[in-house]
């Protein structure tokens, strides 16, 4: 938490009635024998998420085309407010040691393996900010083409050169109409939100596998509707 005295009426405050806000992140990977299309999925009432698979498809998933992501929720919801989202883009190419003239200096890097006998200030030489304890997932800017001493096993990568290949991602149809389905149906799950990728050319894409997408998505769980709803 920051450690900041804040504004005593610093408050956030809504119209709505008992607004919800869900999120969610996981890691694309098509290939995954989960048959998701997806791995290490993160989030409170999110009952499931299915993308497209090339292995057998979980059961339940409707393997849904490249680029096409399905989010089913515990319960269901009177309608959507709105939302957002954040992509993480995957490491790709050689695993670089840090001992050397292999990294370029100014450009960002992802840890991917440490080697316990490599100091922390090694790190902090390369570039990793002091205070930061190094980890696989950290990342930083590199103070110079390599720093200290040889290493068999403390790596890094740099991000793929094209990201996570996805501009943006936008919703399908309607969410409110899918949001409060009728229980006697007996679907398995809540309300559903079905969400599609863009690439920087407008089409419909897959993101790169090992990219990381958070989803937020800010919901009403009343049926009372205020004047200007």
């Amino acid at each position: 938490m920051a450690n900041r005295n804040f504004a005593s009426g610093g408050k956030i405050y809504s119209m709505h009635v008992k607004p919800a806000l869900l999120d969610c992140n996981f890691v694309v990977d098509s290939a995954n024998g989960n048959g998701l299309g997806l791995r290490s999925l993160k989030g409170p009432m999110i009952q499931n998420v299915y993308m497209h698979t090339s292995a057998t498809p979980a059961a339940g998933s409707p393997n849904p085309a490249p680029g096409t992501i399905v989010i089913q929720l515990m319960d269901k919801f009177n309608r959507s407010f709105g939302g957002f989202n954040a992509i993480v883009s995957p490491a790709s190419g050689s695993a670089l040691k840090i001992d050397n003239s292999a990294l370029t200096q100014g450009s960002a890097y992802i840890i991917t393996s440490l080697d316990p006998a490599i100091p922390n200030s090694q790190w902090v030489a390369l570039g990793l900010p002091a205070g930061v304890l190094p980890a696989v997932g950290a990342s930083f800017v590199a103070a110079s083409v390599g720093a200290g001493s040889n290493s068999s096993s403390a790596r890094v990568m740099a991000t793929a050169a094209a990201g996570s290949a996805i501009c943006n991602i936008e919703t399908v149809g309607d969410p409110n109409l899918s949001l409060n389905p009728d229980p006697s149906a007996n679907q398995g799950f809540g309300g559903q939100i079905i969400l599609q990728c863009r690439n920087y050319s407008g089409a419909v894409a897959a993101p790169a596998d090992g990219s990381v997408i958070s989803i937020a998505m800010y919901l009403s769980d009343s049926s009372i509707v205020i004047q200007g709803e």
